[in-house]
C-alpha cells in the first residue's frame, strides 16, 4: 500500500516537491528540497539518491529552475513576452524590428537598393554598366559646352549675335 505525502500514501517524488513548494510558497534550494523529499520517502540521502530525484524534478515541467540553486513552481514564474516581432514584407522591402520598435529596412536578395531593379544570379550590375557610358556622355557634353562658350566669346567681340544675320 502506498503512502502519500499528505494522506499517509508513498508518491513520486516529484508530487512530494510540487506539496512542499506549495506549502512553502516560494523557491527553496535544492538540496534542502531534496533532503526533505528523501526524509519524508524514507531514504538515503546518497549521491545516487540526490542525483535521481534532481533529475526527476528536472524532467518534470511544473518545476522551474529559479537560479542560485532553487527550484520553484513554473506557474510561479512571470510569463515571458518576447520583444521580438515576426519579420514582414512591404512593398518589396523586408522590414525586421530591433528591441526599441523602430523598422530597418533592407532591399531583398538580388535587388537594386538604388532603383528597385530585380538583378538574378550572374547578371552584372546594370548601374555599372552604365556608369561607364554615363562619363564618355559626360565628356561629350562638357567637350561641346565649352565649343559653345568659345564661341558665344567670339560673338561678343564681334557686337553680339551671329555673322551674316543683321
Amino acid at each position: 500500500m502506498a503512502q502519500s505525502f499528505g494522506q499517509g500514501r508513498l508518491s513520486s517524488s516529484t508530487d512530494i516537491a510540487f506539496e512542499l513548494l506549495k506549502t512553502h510558497g516560494r523557491p527553496m534550494n535544492y538540496r534542502d528540497l531534496i533532503g526533505l523529499i528523501l526524509q519524508k520517502k524514507e531514504l538515503p540521502q546518497s549521491p545516487e539518491q540526490v542525483s535521481a530525484v534532481l533529475t526527476q524534478i528536472n524532467l518534470d515541467t511544473r518545476f522551474a529552475y529559479a537560479g542560485s540553486g532553487e527550484w520553484g513552481l513554473k506557474v510561479w514564474l512571470p510569463t515571458r513576452t518576447s520583444k521580438r516581432m515576426p519579420s514582414i514584407t512591404l512593398m518589396n522591402k523586408s522590414v525586421a524590428y530591433d528591441d526599441e520598435d523602430t523598422a530597418k529596412t533592407s532591399p531583398p536578395d538580388g535587388e537594386d537598393p538604388e532603383n528597385g531593379e530585380h538583378r538574378y544570379e550572374g547578371q552584372e550590375d546594370p548601374g555599372e554598366a552604365g556608369d561607364a557610358l554615363d562619363d564618355e556622355d559626360e565628356d561629350e557634353d562638357e567637350d561641346k559646352d565649352e565649343e559653345d562658350m568659345a564661341e558665344g566669346d567670339e560673338e561678343e567681340e564681334d557686337g553680339g549675335g551671329r555673322k551674316g544675320r543683321w
